[in-house]
């Protein structure tokens, strides 16, 4: 009798490392960094690390208003919160503490929210966060040599540019996992083409207990800059031997040759670096980040009207106050406010000097007599008459 096959897999691999596997990248590096940290700080001041609720209080009060930098200066507030922040996440992990919410950590909370205080104090409170691409700039750039149709470089940073655009990527993440399947073409009720995302995707805020995520569409436009003829062109393009999205381009390619690439995957810092490289090859005003593309798709699509919700149903954020950190006033319109100042000041400055010149000018008695007396002199008149003198003033 043949043997049944078993419906259940054996897992040969230690559970504690799939456990581990699920939190982000960045996330476990923040969580390694704070713990660094904390145990620099516990070996320096000569104590053991706590193993209960309250001698952990005890230890976090003096780290909240103690901890520093390796040059001795103080952190940022937001760099103090991820510390707590990557805490708070170990020692979750390992003791069951939740030292931001536990009613046990309220004194070193306070001490923690008072430190936060006195950073915004010493000016050390201001996030600053990756600027969008300014109007004047997005225009350079479709105008510039650092796109093109017929070069595998040029089209290669059109490509990457609107696929980070349109789909509202993050900076760095999953750029080199990237594959040509995870895009697909279709067709509306209107027969209007377009380019959308077909496979699901684990970033950093959409990972368990999530349902699967669209994002944005990429549709069809008329003209030279239309992002779908330039996808599908870049796609025909491809090395067939390579089933990555971002490969790296031939030198010295024809433009007759099938493929532009080469049977590699562009490497990931050259990929977190594109946009930096892309901005000094356009000449723009400033070097932008890949982040800086996610900044523009979101305040272009809240500055044009659309609801939050809706935003956050391309962009993948959870919540909204997400949204309402992009959602700042740029340096474009900062430039137009002063514009506006300016113009009203000058205008102003002009209408006090006009009434200035047309305003009759306040005289003493004195004054007026001497006018007075020089007028009548003035209009005096004589003449002789049959031989008589005439005098008429």
């Amino acid at each position: 009798m043949a043997e049944l096959k078993s419906r259940f897999a054996s897992l040969s691999e230690d559970l504690n490392l799939l456990l581990d596997d699920k939190d982000a990248k960045s996330t476990k590096r923040a969580t390694k960094s704070a713990l660094k940290v904390f145990h620099q700080y516990l070996k320096e001041k000569k104590a053991d690390e706590p193993q209960t609720k309250d001698t952990l209080t005890n230890v976090l009060k003096p780290f909240y208003a103690e901890a520093r930098k390796a040059d001795g200066t103080s952190y940022s507030k937001s760099t103090l919160s991820s510390l707590r922040f990557g805490l708070n996440r170990h020692f979750k992990a390992t003791c069951g503490f939740d030292i931001i919410n536990d009613s046990e950590f309220t004194d070193a909370n306070k001490v923690f929210g008072a430190k936060c205080v006195d950073l915004k104090r010493q000016g050390l409170a201001k996030v600053e966060h990756k600027p969008p691409i300014c109007e004047e700039d997005l225009k350079k750039l479709y105008e510039s040599t650092a796109f093109g149709l017929n070069d595998p470089e040029k089209l290669q940073n059109k490509v990457f540019f609107e696929v980070m655009l349109y789909f509202c990527r993050r900076g760095r993440q999953n750029l080199r996992q990237l594959k040509k399947t995870d895009f697909s073409f279709s067709t509306d009720s209107t027969g209007a083409r377009y380019v959308c995302k077909s496979t699901d995707e684990l970033t950093k805020n959409r990972r368990e207990d999530d349902e699967g995520f669209d994002g944005g569409l990429m549709y069809e436009k008329p003209g030279p800059n239309c992002p779908v003829v330039s996808f599908e062109l870049y796609l025909s393009h491809l090395n067939p031997l390579n089933d990555f999205l971002f490969q790296r381009p031939k030198r010295n390619a024809s433009i007759s040759e099938d493929a532009w690439y080469d049977n590699m995957v562009v490497g990931e810092r050259t990929l977190g670096e594109k946009m930096k490289s892309i901005s000094r090859e356009a000449k723009l005003s400033k070097c932008y980040t890949n982040h800086s593309i996610r900044a523009t798709a979101v305040t272009i699509l809240d500055k044009s009207g659309f609801e939050a919700r809706h935003i956050m149903a391309v962009s993948g954020h959870k919540n909204e106050s997400s949204i309402r950190s992009y959602s700042k006033t740029d340096i474009c319109t900062k430039k137009k406010m002063s514009e506006t100042l300016t113009t009203r000041c000058e205008l102003s400055e002009e209408l006090s000097v006009m009434n200035s010149h047309q305003s009759s000018p306040i005289l003493s008695l004195s004054q007026e007599e001497v006018i007075i007396n020089s007028s009548r002199s003035e209009t005096t008149k004589n003449f002789n008459f049959f031989n008589c003198n005439v005098n008429i003033q």
